[in-house]
């Protein structure tokens, strides 16, 4: 007579997701744009990380100047060329990666919770509370984004946390929205029904039951929001009211380089394709968790 092991179905359990995972990964390697979206954004994500240790001019992150090298061109000595303070453009534009993804990540996290929080408890809760925080909601989705996170970081003075703060406020409610449309779908599931039977309370039928299952939108949401947060990231910087020199950031560094365009183009070159990489990427790599994560959207 043989005895079943009492592992073998935790086994097929662990299997079955590991093949899950392993289908997941096998349709996104489908789409070579989303691996190269993928690569650059861990390159960017990695550059931004070991900035400081890999900077080849760090005392010029700091403010020093060196007017003898002003406007030099892109060369071995400076590879992306020197500013109007003779300032290595590389060494701003690779610490400047810091403030700009970090804080599009920051932005986009801190929308994620609120936005998601309010349009749980608005989806789930219905009446008063629904039609009360659904029109705050739409009261912001009325003003736009830029215009509103422009207002709130004059109001509240440069700097990063108060950029931070003055984006996020504009960009928590397409989350709300999403949210409660998800949780209104899933509210009346017969697995919510019988976890309702069972005396689960409506905090723990939020946090184990409903949100665990609509948190792939949510991720493919994010994942396409943060291009677009760290291009507001730059705007902010570009008109004056982000992050102050001399930190660098880099819509303040194409700010900057305007004015001197088109004679020594490269100081706007830099941080403009920068940005331009960082929302490409973010972009190409949301689509590709999209086809992932979304089977109605699998192309």
């Amino acid at each position: 007579m043989t005895v079943q092991h009492p592992l073998t179905i935790p086994a097929r359990s662990q299997s079955a997701r590991m093949e899950n995972w392993s289908r997941a990964f096998y349709r996104f390697r489908q789409s070579w744009l989303s691996m190269i979206g993928l690569a650059i954004v861990i390159l960017l994500i990695v550059a931004a990380l070991l900035a400081p240790y890999i900077v080849p001019y760090p005392e010029h992150v700091g403010g020093v100047t060196n007017t003898a090298a002003r406007f030099q061109p892109p060369s071995a000595d400076a590879w992306f060329g020197t500013n109007e303070l003779g300032q290595d453009i590389f060494s701003l534009v690779l610490v400047g990666s810091q403030v700009s993804l970090f804080s599009g990540l920051a932005v986009v996290f801190i929308a994620v919770v609120v936005g998601t929080a309010i349009g749980a408890i608005a989806g789930y809760v219905g009446g008063w509370a629904d039609e009360t925080l659904m029109r705050v909601t739409d009261l912001f989705l009325t003003i736009p984004s830029l215009i509103l996170a422009m207002a709130v970081a004059a109001a509240l003075g440069t700097g990063v946390f108060n950029m931070i703060v003055a984006i996020s406020v504009t960009w928590w409610p397409a989350y709300a929205r999403l949210v409660r449309g998800e949780v209104i779908g899933k509210k009346e599931e017969q697995f919510v029904v019988a976890a309702r039977a069972l005396g689960a309370g409506p905090l723990r039928i939020l946090c184990r039951h409903i949100l665990p299952n609509i948190v792939s939108p949510v991720v493919v949401k994010a994942s396409l929001d943060m291009g677009f947060a760290i291009l507001t990231v730059a705007s902010l910087g570009f008109v004056g009211i982000g992050v102050k020199p001399p930190t660098p950031e880099w819509g303040t560094l194409l700010s900057t380089a305007r004015s001197y365009m088109p004679d020594y183009w490269w100081t706007a070159v830099a941080p403009g394709m920068a940005i331009f990489l960082a929302v490409f990427a973010f972009n190409l790599l949301g689509d590709g968790l999209r086809d992932i994560l979304d089977p109605k959207a699998r192309r």
